[in-house]
């Protein structure tokens, strides 16, 4: 199948479309072009609902995104069918994302670099494990999220490029903070409001630091 056009990565906002149905197996959907952002890159995968069905989950597979649906569909291959975002969902996804990059910026600064050893971003919040030894200072903590509500207050615009050097790698850009992600992010910092920082212990050296928006 041929790769399908990603329409979150023209417009993020983009809470309606229509699609071509290119495959029904049993209760999953392959359209010609989505605005279904799918599981990877750490962000969960989008929900909503396809010509009436509801969408309970997105993958990608080489290139080709799939729906995964509550139940089997009434449509077929070939229709053109409406589709619609959870988009409240969505929208604090995206929230949520930003914020994390801004907030790790702000760890760095505050700690000097530490190796991430991975992260996940849902609608609830985003949790990101980090190789530390001990536990993260209270203090610390309160510095980083302090001034990263400091800088959501300032407004600094979003902006996403392509690196000319390497195909297909997309530069998230805000402010003075710069680094590859392909995922959906908000226009503006100031869309986010304020955020609260939780910290958790997975295991003997890691921390786990958890991003939740202030305001639910």
């Amino acid at each position: 199948m041929k790769p399908t056009v990603k329409l979150y990565h023209e417009d993020p906002y983009l809470k309606k479309f229509k699609a071509d149905v290119v495959r029904v197996s049993d209760s999953e959907i392959v359209l010609d072009r989505t605005a279904f952002h799918p599981e990877g890159g750490g962000q969960t995968g989008d929900t909503g609902d396809i010509g009436g069905a509801r969408v309970m989950d997105t993958k990608i597979r080489d290139e080709v995104i799939y729906h995964i649906l509550e139940e089997p569909p009434l449509f077929e291959e070939g229709e053109t069918i409406e589709c619609r975002l959870d988009w409240d969902r969505r929208y604090r996804i995206m929230k949520l994302h930003s914020a994390a990059h801004i907030m790790e910026h702000f760890l760095w600064q505050r700690l000097g670099v530490l190796k991430r050893l991975g992260s996940f971003v849902e609608d609830l919040k985003d949790r990101a494990d980090y190789e530390y030894t001990g536990r993260l200072p209270a203090d610390d903590l309160k510095w980083v999220e302090e001034a990263t509500n400091q800088f959501l207050a300032e407004g600094h615009d979003v902006t996403i490029n392509l690196d000319p050097s390497r195909p297909g790698i997309r530069i998230w850009n805000c402010g003075p903070i710069t680094m590859p992600c392909g995922g959906t992010q908000v226009r503006n910092a100031r869309e986010i409001g304020a955020i609260r920082l939780k910290r958790r212990n997975p295991g003997k050296g890691k921390e786990r630091i958890e991003t939740h928006l202030a305001v639910e």
